[in-house]
């Protein structure tokens, strides 16, 4: 996958800072809808097709009420970057061939190098889950 320039990542930034503040309980609501949209979008996100399996497998513990241990903060964070790669206005539009997903790719990877320690608790909870 191509690497967007500076002034690109400096509007994803601004986009994801923005957007996780302003997000609400209704917002992540939606997200569940797009799900499906969600999904198959994600195949697209390159080295960040795992970071969205993890993000997403988060919120869908979260929704089923088995894991509540995670700040708003996190939530936000997902829902925001689900919401940014469903939806077809970002900063790079979707539509250009491999550029199209860059930025997408760009939000995941803000949530998972803000949020590490808190990933990593949720992946080892979930591994000390019964099958």
């Amino acid at each position: 996958m191509s690497e967007m320039n500076r002034n690109d990542q400096e509007r994803v930034n601004e986009s994801f800072a923005r957007g996780v503040e302003g997000f609400t309980e209704e917002d992540l609501e939606k997200v569940r809808k797009d799900g499906a949209v969600a999904e198959e979008k994600s195949s697209n996100l390159g080295k960040q097709f795992e970071s969205f399996k993890l993000t997403w497998s988060l919120l869908q513990d979260y929704w089923a009420g088995d894991y509540k241990n995670v700040p708003w903060k996190l939530l936000a964070s997902i829902g925001f970057a689900v919401a940014y790669l469903v939806s077809p206005l970002d900063i790079i539009p979707d539509f250009l061939p491999v550029l199209g997903f860059v930025d997408d790719a760009a939000v995941f990877a803000l949530v998972v190098s803000s949020f590490q320690s808190e990933l990593d608790a949720y992946q080892e909870w979930k591994r000390n889950q019964p099958k």
